[in-house]
């Protein structure tokens, strides 16, 4: 994908859950089901994902050199996807940074969607910034699976978010 195929997708994502998160009915956005995390969890979750990616984004380009040089074929989308899911299916987890603690109802719904939003706006326009070629150049760690290029960290926030969309619908059912 290109640049602004991963923009738009990232959008369109960020968009899907967004107004999913919006619509969910108030008397189960803070509910477990099947042990599973509840909607503002997996809301929380997403934007403890992102705010990271943000910082990183944030760094001179030189800063980045520090994780090191591609030795490896890039993964395309598919291949993220794929590497992600056996990770899963191995037992992987949210690591602790990633793990959302004590989300009630005094952490209010619009608050928890507003500071998601924030996050991923920001993380749009930081994206933007990179040129297609910076894209495949920088690496950055991902605490499963590794140090990713910049295309291919941003392939596995497209299919992240994908990931955590399709447990917020089962969170409404």
């Amino acid at each position: 994908m290109t640049k602004q195929e991963i923009l738009q997708k990232l959008a369109e994502g960020f968009s899907i859950v967004d107004d999913t998160l919006r619509k969910a009915d108030d008397t189960i956005f803070y509910v477990r089901k099947d042990n599973k995390w509840s909607i503002a969890e997996n809301c929380k979750h997403l934007s403890l994902s992102v705010k990271p990616l943000n910082m990183a984004f944030s760094l001179p380009n030189f800063a980045l050199l520090f994780f090191g040089k591609l030795n490896r074929e890039a993964r395309n989308y598919d291949e993220m996807g794929a590497k992600y899911r056996k990770a899963l299916e191995e037992g992987a987890v949210a690591t602790e940074k990633f793990v959302p603690e004590n989300i009630t109802v005094e952490n209010k719904k619009d608050d928890l969607i507003e500071e998601l939003k924030k996050i991923n706006d920001s993380f749009l326009k930081k994206v933007g910034d990179f040129t297609e070629e910076d894209l495949d150049k920088y690496l950055i760690p991902h605490p499963v699976l590794g140090k990713l290029t910049i295309r291919e960290m941003l392939y596995f926030t497209i299919y992240h978010t994908l990931h955590h969309y399709k447990a917020i619908l089962f969170q409404q059912n």
